[in-house]
């Protein structure tokens, strides 16, 4: 696998039985945050957890970040609801990487 993009997850693709469905395999990745960022565990948008900006430093949602490629992009593209963009962010370990944020209505 050419490892191309970096992307951030913060609910269900942490899941293997997740990431076995949308890519046929098991992701690796490191721990990260994304400040600004507050997590609405009880709210889901198709089981999907919910994360509004606030841009206080304070608030910060923990998740993990994984390699993956063109390919695996695409079909995490497919399986995210019509309900989510994908959207470049900056975590705190200062790492660039694509995170499904929920569109703001």
């Amino acid at each position: 696998m050419r490892t191309t993009h970096k992307l951030f997850s913060y609910g269900k693709l942490q899941e293997h039985e997740v990431q076995q469905a949308v890519l046929n395999r098991k992701l690796k990745g490191t721990k990260d945050i994304l400040v600004g960022f507050k997590k609405f565990e009880k709210q889901t948008t198709d089981q999907h957890p919910i994360i509004e900006p606030t841009n206080d430093v304070k608030d910060a949602v923990k998740g993990v970040l994984y390699p993956i490629s063109n390919l695996d992009l695409y079909k995490i593209d497919s399986y995210r609801s019509l309900n989510y963009a994908r959207k470049l962010v900056t975590l705190k370990s200062g790492t660039k990487a694509w995170a499904y944020l929920p569109h703001v209505n």
